[in-house]
């Protein structure tokens, strides 16, 4: 059964209930509340090449079922970049400029960013300056976008000289945070996650930081464990824990 609005977590952003945290969203839960709440003549899907395996096809077919009831017949296109650091740049961003507009992409274009804080972070910035700023949505696929990166707006590119020195602020429509990618995600990019995770609750925090400390055989064991194959995933034992930890951060950082 696809989540409802029951069954996820809603966090406010500047007045507006824009992080949606849950499990399973990507089956149907974001085509349905995207077209429903952001009508648009075409839609656009990017990710990098290493998450389309993973994600895209699923994420197109829920989108296509819900487009094909709309009477406007809107479009959904989908772009992949390379994955890495190295694409968050000003030659990307530009490539991915020039192949909206060969596809004759306008203002009212929602671009949906599928991947981690490369993707959010560069493609945030393509939403925020093309036909000087449309709409967007971010769909973080590691836990550190989860809990960081794609929460405030912040959007950016890498020069010679440095990271993130040129960018922009640009909210996201939305921020939908499906937990269920976790189960896809390396053990060395969920431990970066949970540095940050455990640095906010240091600081914030004291009653999650000391539920943390207590749970931390219990979130490694989850790390360390492969797919059972009884389709409950790696991280079952620990799902409420991390739904916590994450909608915790995320209302930590979110902008007043």
């Amino acid at each position: 059964m696809p989540p409802t609005y029951e069954d996820v977590t809603k966090i406010p952003i500047l007045g507006q209930d824009s992080i949606i945290v849950g499990y399973g969203l990507l089956a149907s839960f974001i085509a349905r509340d995207v077209v429903s709440s952001l009508k648009s003549s075409t839609y656009v899907i990017i990710t990098d090449t290493n998450l389309a395996p993973l994600y895209l096809d699923q994420l197109q077919e829920s989108f296509e079922k819900e487009l094909s009831t709309s009477p406007n017949h809107p479009r959904l296109l989908h772009y992949q970049i390379s994955p890495g650091e190295q694409s968050k740049s000003r030659r990307t961003k530009a490539d991915v400029e020039d192949w909206l507009l060969s596809q004759g992409c306008t203002r009212d274009t929602v671009i949906l960013a599928l991947g981690g804080g490369v993707i959010g972070d560069m493609i945030g910035f393509v939403a925020a300056t093309f036909m000087r700023g449309v709409r967007f949505c971010q769909i973080p696929t590691t836990l550190l976008a989860m809990v960081d990166s794609s929460i405030g707006g912040k959007t950016a590119i890498d020069t010679p000289l440095g990271k993130n020195l040129v960018g922009s602020f640009w909210q996201p429509e939305r921020i939908f945070v499906d937990l269920a990618v976790l189960e896809t995600l390396p053990e060395r990019e969920f431990i970066n996650g949970m540095a940050e995770v455990i640095k906010t609750a240091a600081i914030w925090d004291e009653e999650a930081f000391s539920r943390l400390e207590s749970n931390c055989d219990a979130v490694m064991e989850s790390i360390k464990a492969k797919a059972t194959g009884d389709g409950k995933g790696r991280f079952y034992a620990i799902r409420d824990l991390l739904m916590d930890i994450v909608v915790g951060s995320a209302r930590v950082k979110e902008p007043s």
